[in-house]
């Protein structure tokens, strides 16, 4: 009897835990994250947001907002953070001041993040969705929050500007990929707009360093940022050019000169001492074979000179014919 009893017991609880699963199964998974793809919504426990389309990003750039901004690390900090790829496929980088999280801007977004109350300014790029507590809109790296002056804190009101939009190649998951450098961290100005100048002069400078120019501008891109230390304007790479003064510049050329002139003159005596020695042997190989030699023309002049009588030749130089 008491077997019959347990049997029972038994097969009431599993038909409970066979309905229990299946009522389970038929709900829906608050705790998975759906893609974030521009243009659409998307939720993750429970939070829902909306990501701007490129096309509304792209009528955004160069406006103000004004976001409340969160900081996150990695997953060895806090469980509820990545250790490997972000929304975006792009590997996170906790320890970098030039990436964010942005549950409404998509990803590949370039944004200038300005703190007004310690004045830091950084530009960064969206790669992540998230965060999804409170009415947070931003999360940042955890060096961008220390850049920016708030970590200790957690939480502070960015303004931020949109500087570019994604294209709809950067807006998609990709593997492992790698978007375009941003600057990061710019320095402290006074205000969002100074900032943006202090960005457009960092990335000019960025440009050129990549190029051919690259000893000319690699102290100016230090330079250029708003908490660089005065000496740096100074600090170049390129060596300066000694100064020489006037007078030693003008000895120096007119040395040159000389040397050059010696030089020429040695090279007419020795083509004048070829020729002497090629006629010398022009002669010695004429009298050997019995003939006589060929006169040019200033040596026929001399004989004609010669054989003329000597009132005859005054005469011509009285006509001007001989010199």
């Amino acid at each position: 009897m008491i077997i019959h009893r347990l049997a029972a017991r038994t097969a009431r609880t599993s038909a409970a835990a066979l309905v229990g699963a299946a009522a389970l199964s038929a709900l829906p998974l608050v705790g998975a994250a759906e893609a974030k793809l521009p243009g659409h919504e998307y939720c993750f426990h429970g939070t829902c947001h909306r990501v701007a389309s490129i096309t509304e990003t792209e009528a955004m750039v160069g406006r103000e907002l004004t976001l409340s901004a969160s900081f996150y690390d990695d997953c060895k900090q806090d469980r509820f953070n990545p250790c490997g790829l972000t929304s975006s496929g792009e590997p996170f980088r906790p320890e970098k001041p030039d990436n964010a999280a942005s549950p409404v801007f998509p990803d590949g977004t370039t944004l200038l993040l300005f703190n007004p109350r310690t004045k830091g300014a950084a530009v960064v790029r969206v790669n992540n969705a998230g965060p999804y507590w409170g009415k947070r809109k931003l999360d940042v790296s955890r060096a961008a929050a220390e850049k920016l002056g708030f970590r200790r804190v957690g939480v502070a009101e960015l303004q931020v500007r949109v500087i570019n939009a994604p294209s709809k190649a950067e807006a998609k998951y990709k593997k492992n990929r790698r978007y375009g450098r941003v600057p990061g961290f710019l320095g402290r100005y006074a205000n969002i707009a100074d900032a943006h100048r202090g960005m457009a002069s960092v990335m000019a400078l960025e440009a050129m360093a990549s190029s051919l120019m690259a000893p000319l501008t690699g102290g100016l891109v230090v330079a250029a940022r708003g908490d660089a230390p005065l000496p740096s304007l100074v600090a170049s790479p390129v060596a300066e050019a000694p100064v020489v003064e006037p007078r030693v510049a003008q000895a120096r050329v007119t040395k040159s000169h000389v040397a050059q002139s010696r030089v020429a003159k040695t090279q007419s005596a020795a083509r004048l001492k070829a020729g002497a020695k090629a006629h010398a042997k022009s002669k010695l190989k004429t009298a050997a074979l019995g003939r006589k030699p060929k006169l040019g023309a200033a040596a026929k002049a001399q004989r004609h000179l010669a054989d003329t009588p000597v009132l005859s030749r005054q005469a011509l130089a009285a006509a001007g014919t001989v010199g």
